[in-house]
């Protein structure tokens, strides 16, 4: 059976208790049905190569992340394909009008699309881009404020914190050219 390579996103990890290192993150996905793993940056980032579909792969890694470290693991499983595309479609912050104002570019990806619709039901006036594939948005925040923005103080409520997670488009562009 062919293997897939996959990006693979961790949700809600070394922020309020939850603790998980990348070499042990590293470690736990090399015991799973998965090779060719790597991961980016120190938080939650993951690459790597398996056969199963990424709705396997998803259940695979959220079960040993939660047995592992006592939490209630929550992952985004994208194939190499998907992220390319996506990536490809993020709008830059001259598509977005910036007014000469420093942002950064960011993209939330979700579980599926009826996780997505939801989000965008409440997101009206807030302007996020749908991005290819129909499960990520990509959106902008004036440098510094990312945390304080409309968008992400939706994105930060209960509701989303279990269907969503969120990249500087810098560290997407990373994983992606990991993915190879």
């Amino acid at each position: 059976m062919a293997s897939t390579r996959y990006a693979v996103f961790l949700r809600g990890i070394n922020v309020g208790g939850v603790t998980v290192r990348m070499a042990e993150l590293r470690a736990l996905l090399a015991d799973l049905p998965v090779s060719g793993v790597a991961t980016v940056l120190a938080s939650g980032n993951a690459v790597c190569s398996s056969a199963l579909d990424a709705p396997g792969l998803r259940s695979r890694v959220e079960e040993a992340l939660t047995a592992r470290f006592g939490y209630a693991a929550r992952v985004i499983v994208v194939d190499h394909a998907g992220l390319a595309a996506i990536a490809a479609s993020v709008p830059t912050p001259d598509d977005a009008g910036a007014d000469g104002q420093a942002v950064h570019t960011y993209v939330t990806f979700f579980t599926g699309t009826d996780e997505l619709a939801a989000f965008l039901a409440e997101a009206h006036g807030l302007h996020p881009t749908v991005l290819a594939g129909g499960t990520a948005i990509g959106w902008f925040s004036p440098k510094g404020r990312s945390t304080d923005v409309p968008l992400a103080r939706l994105l930060a409520r209960a509701r989303y914190a279990a269907t969503s997670t969120t990249r500087n488009v810098n560290t997407v562009d990373r994983v992606l050219r990991l993915l190879g």
